[in-house]
């Protein structure tokens, strides 16, 4: 995790030029023209875009007052669901064959018996009608009701239906179809749909604004007990936050890095550079003892001679044995690793590197192995399978995609979803930690025209968002704060990594079941973005 802002390198950049724009990614990256900041449903829409279950229209559109079929809103659904399409489902509607886009969407539904409510007496669906809010409610009420205990089913089905009808009194009660008001109203009462003074309007086509509400609905319902594991990273300047220790399940020292600079000589320094043990390391090792936090020393280094250092031999051995004389020094009382070696681009380092990672695993058996990587778009040199293999833990640095020219800032959602995405391709969710990195990008477009880029401080940040003629907002689809304002140097544009943002990406790696999030410096971390942690 370095300190200073990484440049991207001619590959990406040969990507990104191909098109003329950051947009080469396949991601969504430009906002929907017919969504503004003041509709209800905008981050609903944004979140499940970011996400990749929802779309908009080859004319920059989301047409949020259009309307679904039944096909499309079981694909949504299937997908928040987190089911996986391509696996062989069973049965299907007889309506519905194999050859059929929706296929396995509906086959998924249809096998755990969520659209049964839905279908004729032939066991047809009519995939392309039109589905109605009283269908939607009932689908997700049965899927959401069907996850509960028995006795907790029977008792919604005999009594409990009645008293939330009762409850509720929509004027409109008994528009709903008698066979799906249990259901219905099951989804009524876990806050999935909510009626207005006109009543639930049942028959009434579900609008696109409708259906975005609702999934991002069941995601949250569905994340909202999930528990990340949380590693800080005490580097740099982080003693302010020594006290947010306990909230923390492992502590990543950064206090050391690869010394390479004659062939066949190498060691583990801990005395200079930013990433050296601090006069005074004494408190912060005790304050994650006394927050019964795990304990690893991370090692960095990113200069270019990092493929050649993992070619030679006699260099990684001296450096192992040098890292494993500070390990298992019991001062420290180190309980593992973090290895963050950055900057491989060339496929063939990978082989290198998991060669080398095998030979440290080996030396420290008793040691836990953390390693970080770099998202896979244009850094080759890390084989993520062999990595999530071997590693007890693989830390995902979704973030520095910053682009100057196209004022793409450091860590918009869609390219941390599908970072992560990409990366769960490989490593087991079970051990993927999403990486967040508390920063800013700022551009300084002169009176004559001429744009600097800056990485500001954290508490300049702060202080200028408090300061008047600040314009301020949270951006989409990015997901990031975006902020404003002109002085004696210029027009100032900046996006800033806020809590808003942070508690985005801590939703995002709960939704993929993630084992956790990494905080990239605690030193950077504000008291609102530590009570998002609480």
């Amino acid at each position: 995790m370095s300190l200073f802002q990484k440049v991207i390198p001619a590959a990406a950049l040969f990507l990104l030029a191909s098109t003329g724009s950051t947009y080469a990614y396949d991601v969504p990256l430009r906002p929907f023209s017919d969504i503004t900041n003041r509709d209800w449903f905008q981050e609903e829409v944004y979140s499940l875009s970011a996400l990749g279950i929802i779309d908009g229209y080859p004319d920059a559109t989301y047409q949020p007052d259009g309307m679904l079929t039944r096909e499309a809103f079981l694909k949504l659904f299937v997908q928040a669901k987190r089911l996986d399409p391509a696996k062989p489902a069973g049965t299907a509607p007889s309506d519905v064959e194999q050859a059929r886009w929706s296929y396995p969407y509906i086959a998924a539904a249809y096998e755990r018996k969520w659209i049964a409510g839905l279908l004729d007496g032939k066991h047809a669906l009519d995939p392309e009608r039109v589905i109605t809010r009283g269908e939607v409610a009932a689908v997700a009420g049965t899927a959401l009701l069907e996850a509960q205990p028995e006795e907790a089913r029977s008792r919604w089905m005999s009594q409990g239906w009645q008293k939330e009808k009762e409850k509720r009194k929509f004027a409109d009660a008994e528009a709903l179809a008698e066979g799906l008001r249990p259901y219905a109203y099951y989804a009524v009462s876990r806050g999935l749909m909510e009626g207005d003074e006109s009543g639930f309007r049942p028959q009434q086509p579900l609008t696109r604004k409708e259906a975005a509400a609702i999934i991002y609905r069941l995601i949250d319902e569905e994340t909202g007990g999930v528990e990340l594991q949380n590693t800080g990273f005490y580097a740099i300047r982080s003693y302010p936050a020594i006290g947010h220790m306990p909230q923390l399940n492992q502590v990543a020292f950064g206090w050391s890095h690869l010394e390479y600079t004659t062939p066949g000589t190498a060691r583990l320094n801990t005395e200079k550079t930013e990433y050296r043990i601090p006069s005074g390391w004494e408190e912060a090792v005790s304050a994650a003892d006394a927050a019964k936090a795990g304990k690893e020393l991370m090692v960095y280094y990113g200069d270019k001679n990092l493929k050649d250092f993992l070619k030679d031999e006699g260099a990684q051995q001296g450096f192992i044995e040098s890292l494993k004389a500070v390990l298992t020094d019991g001062k420290y009382g180190f309980t593992g690793v973090c290895m963050d070696f950055e900057g491989l681009l060339e496929p063939a380092s990978g082989a290198d590197y998991v060669q080398f990672l095998r030979g440290l695993k080996r030396s420290i058996p008793d040691r836990k192995l953390t390693v970080a990587v770099q998202p896979d778009y244009y850094y080759k040199g890390y084989d993520l399978k062999e990595i999530g293999s071997l590693a007890d833990t693989v830390i995902l640095m979704a973030y520095n995609f910053t682009h100057d020219a196209s004022r793409l800032p450091s860590a918009p959602l869609p390219l941390v979803n599908d970072s992560v995405k990409r990366a769960l391709a490989s490593v087991p969710k079970e051990k993927l930690v999403l990486g967040i990195s508390k920063q800013a990008n700022q551009w300084v477009t002169t009176p004559d025209g001429v744009t600097d880029s800056f990485n500001p401080e954290i508490a300049e940040v702060e202080k200028r968002l408090a300061a008047p003629g600040v314009s301020q907002e949270m951006s989409y689809p990015y997901f990031l704060r975006r902020i404003e304002f002109e002085d004696e140097r210029g027009h100032h544009e900046m996006y800033y990594e806020d809590p808003e943002s942070i508690g985005k990406k801590l939703w995002l790696a709960k939704y993929y079941g993630l084992k956790g999030v990494s905080l990239w410096y605690m030193g950077n971390y504000t008291e609102s973005d530590w009570k998002l942690l609480d």
